[in-house]
Order: structure tokens, then C-alpha cells, then sequence
């Protein structure tokens, strides 16, 4: 059986139609007997259909591809087994194992050795105190604004930009300039995190996220997981029920130390909050080992955002007549 791979890297390509290598493998009695890797750059959809035809491939193993591409190489006689999620290897073995079916590494992943990941402390003792000279700082009244034009706003505290203290951080600024830098498309915030993660070459995500958004957690899990090893944790962890003798109502409490740890154990190289109740996030993060970013946060009123109560003159005239 001749079998074709899209390739992203070491992993299955999340969409085939922009992979720029394909892994052609034989298989013969439940073995491997022979790879090769062919170009595949440049491709449109005619082009890679007729090379797997002319390549005479029996078996076409890819992620996310369209429904058309699936029914003209099927006319070809060629099997697809799509939405496949993980290494290369890792597909390998469950062919041969005959456990290949698509979807194959959305729903779970093996384990592997955790990588460092970035420090989770920056650099201190930069900024010198100044005294009563700090309490007059604010940005959001100042008129001058004379950092937009690259002078210190602030002379009377010395440098405020610590280029030692930005040594260690050198490569994660370097591909945060670079996904800034993008000027012939906006990148959704979803988008900028699958690019940071790619440049800073990190295998392996955490997610802790609050069951009241699973299905987002889910969505969001499984799209990662095209590109990465996820390990999602929900804010349930350890499953610990108390009873509330005030209230007199009992259910299972929040556990983000919990998450955390778990997290911590599994050796997660990034971890991204999603929905996580204000406080139980700050506890979450002071937890977390490694770095942490929130990409969703969850608002019941607004639908999960939260920025537009600023922009409503109903929200905000709310707000200001509870507080």
C-alpha cells in the first residue's frame, strides 16, 4: 500500500492544500518498508491531486482538507483519511496497527517529555524607586506623550527600559515584533497565539478553562492540537464539593490551584486561560510554572466581551450608578 502525508514538520500538515513537503510511504504486511519526501511547494489543489494520482497512492492521510478534494481523488480510487492531528510517527504506528481513522489525535494525545519553556519570571530591580515622584505618574492624562516620539517621559527615574533585564527574553520579543510586523493582514488573537507559539517552537500547551465554557475549550483544544500537544484542564479538577451555610446551596468549587498543578506535572511549555472567573484566574496565574496568557475571558452580560461595555453609554452609566 502506497500512502501519501502532507507535512508540517514532524506533524501531519493541519491543511494539506498549503504544506510544502509530502512523505510517501510503503507499506507492506503491517510494516513500513520505505519513506521518501517529496517537493510539493507552490501546489494548487489540480496539481496535487494529479501528483497523488501519478504517484499511483493508494491511502492520502492529511488534516483538514474540503469535501470536494475528498470526492475527486476518491473517483481516483485513492482512500482519505482526514482531520488526523499528530506526528508523523505517531500516524505510522497506528496504521500499521490498523488504528488509523480520521480524527485520529483530536480527541486525545500520548504523552511526551516536557521541554523547558520560558523563564516565568523577568528580570527585577531595573527601575529605580523615586519616591513621591510616582504617585504623580499618569499616562492616560498626560499631554506630552514624548515616549511616542522615543525620549524618556520620565528623566527624574533614570532609564526605564532594562536591556539587561531584557537579555533572557531576547527571542520571545523577536517573535512578538514579527507577528506585530504583519501589514497585509490582521491576525485574530487566536491567530497570534498559534504564531507566537510556532516561533518560539513550543510542542506542548496547557488550557485551563471554566466549565461554563466548554464548548469554546473544546474548539479551541482541538484546533491547537493541528499544530501542538494540548492538555486541556476544566476548573472542576479534583472534583471537591462543599456546602455553603449561608446560602444553603452545595456544589463543586473552583479549584485553579488545582489546574495548575496538574498543568505544572504535565510540564507545559504555555498556558492559556479561557473563561476563567475574575480572582480564580489571578490565583490560577500566580500557580502556573510556566508563562501564562488569557485568550478568552468569559462576560455573561456581553457575550464574552467585555471591552464593548466601554464603548456602551448604557453599560457604562450602569456601571458607574452600582459602584
Amino acid at each position: 500500500m502506497r500512502v501519501a502525508i502532507p507535512l508540517f514538520g514532524t506533524r501531519v500538515s493541519p491543511r494539506c492544500l498549503y504544506s510544502d513537503k509530502t512523505l510517501l510511504v510503503q507499506v507492506r504486511d503491517n510494516a513500513v518498508i520505505s519513506k521518501k519526501t517529496v517537493d510539493t511547494t507552490g501546489m494548487n489543489e489540480e496539481e496535487r491531486i494529479a501528483q497523488l494520482v501519478d504517484l499511483e497512492i493508494d491511502l492520502f492521510v492529511c488534516g483538514a482538507i474540503d469535501e470536494d478534494f475528498v470526492q475527486r481523488v476518491d473517483s481516483y480510487g485513492i482512500k482519505v483519511v482526514q482531520d488526523v492531528a499528530a506526528e508523523v510517527e505517531e500516524v505510522l504506528t497506528a496504521l500499521t496497527g490498523g488504528q488509523l481513522r480520521s480524527g485520529y489525535g483530536l480527541e486525545s494525545q500520548p504523552a511526551k517529555p516536557a521541554r523547558k519553556g520560558l523563564p516565568a519570571e523577568a528580570a527585577s530591580g531595573a527601575v529605580a524607586q523615586a519616591g513621591s515622584e510616582l504617585s504623580r505618574i499618569d499616562c492616560v492624562e498626560c499631554v506630552d506623550r514624548l515616549c511616542l516620539k522615543g525620549e524618556n517621559c520620565m528623566p527624574q527615574m533614570g532609564s526605564l527600559f532594562p536591556a539587561d533585564g531584557y537579555s533572557k527574553f531576547n527571542h520571545s520579543m523577536e517573535v512578538t515584533m514579527d507577528i506585530s510586523a504583519e501589514t497585509h493582514r490582521k491576525l485574530c488573537r487566536v491567530a497570534e497565539f498559534i504564531y507566537y507559539c510556532m516561533g518560539m517552537e513550543y510542542k506542548h500547551i496547557g488550557v485551563a478553562f471554566c466549565v461554563e465554557m466548554f464548548r469554546e475549550a473544546e474548539i479551541l483544544t482541538r484546533l491547537l492540537r493541528r499544530f501542538f500537544r494540548v492538555s486541556p484542564v476544566c476548573c472542576k479538577v479534583g472534583g471537591h464539593a462543599e456546602h455553603d451555610l449561608i446560602t444553603a446551596s452545595s456544589g463543586v468549587v473552583c479549584n485553579p490551584i488545582g489546574q495548575a498543578c496538574v498543568l505544572n506535572r504535565l510540564g507545559t511549555e504555555v498556558n492559556v486561560v479561557v473563561g476563567l472567573c475574575v480572582g480564580v484566574d489571578f490565583i490560577f496565574t500566580q500557580h502556573s510554572e510556566a508563562p501564562t496568557s488569557t485568550l478568552f475571558v468569559k462576560d455573561k452580560s456581553l457575550a464574552n466581551n467585555p471591552v464593548s461595555a466601554l464603548f456602551s453609554k448604557y453599560y457604562i452609566e450602569d456601571i458607574l450608578g452600582e459602584v
